[in-house]
């Protein structure tokens, strides 16, 4: 299934215990439906905040509805703020997190004169104008293989923080900054944390020839708290 939400009223995708999330919604729906608990399984976590336009969830089942009624029964047991776009019926073997290549991300600057309590669930707002010339000498830089230690929260040494971007460039309409990325797997963070470089960068706060610095001396405390979560959506899921 692909599903689209608005990630502002959940505390990420996973489950957790006495808040609400993507995941626990989808599987409260799904047992209502199907008439038997199902497990989810998603393509990965988006976290507190985070919005989605192409997660990609896995469920099984032996009930034979159709997948045309299905998905409208799933979409009117659903909260609005989460809606199932497609289902199709997965082939032998696949999984939506470890049967993905690559996933496209994109983050929104907004620049604005005053911050607006309408932005702030959707947007990174930010109070003045940024040097997008700048900002793309940044994003250019994150394109191949590099450590990404310096972009992501998790233990050193937990996980490998080598990973490889495939795309990655900004655009503007009006006052909206559009940052796209796309790569074959990303770390916790990683790239609100690009955002926040991005961002650092068209404040002139920041260099552009620093992030590969940041490479090699791998220093988390260069960026400060990543970008907010607000502004970044999960767009698609490459197979």
């Amino acid at each position: 299934m692909t599903v689209t939400y608005d990630g502002s009223a959940f505390f990420g995708f996973q489950i957790q215990p006495g808040v609400p999330t993507i995941q626990a919604e989808l599987e409260r729906a799904l047992a209502r439906i199907l008439g038997h608990q199902v497990r989810v399984h998603g393509s990965g976590r988006t976290d507190t905040g985070v919005h989605a336009l192409g997660q990609v969830i896995l469920v099984q089942t032996d009930r034979p509805i159709p997948v045309d009624k299905l998905i409208v029964a799933l979409n009117g047991a659903l909260p609005p703020s989460i809606r199932i776009r497609r289902i199709e019926e997965a082939a032998p073997g696949f999984h939506p997190r470890f049967s993905a290549r690559a996933k496209h991300y994109r983050y929104l600057f907004r620049e604005v004169a005053e911050r607006s309590p309408f932005l702030e669930r959707h947007f990174c707002q930010v109070e003045g104008s940024l040097d997008l010339a700048a900002m793309e000498q940044g994003a250019a830089r994150f394109v191949g293989e590099h450590d990404f230690s310096a972009f992501t929260r998790s233990p050193a040494g937990k996980e490998n923080p080598v990973r490889t971007i495939l795309d990655s460039r900004l655009a503007r309409e009006g006052a909206v900054i559009t940052f796209d990325v796309v790569g074959t797997g990303f770390l916790h963070n990683m790239v609100r944390n690009m955002a926040k470089a991005l961002l650092l960068i068209g404040l002139h706060k920041m260099e552009p020839h620093e992030i590969p610095e940041l490479y090699r001396n791998q220093d988390r405390r260069r960026l400060g708290s990543p970008a907010p979560a607000a502004g970044l959506y999960l767009m698609r899921v490459m197979y």
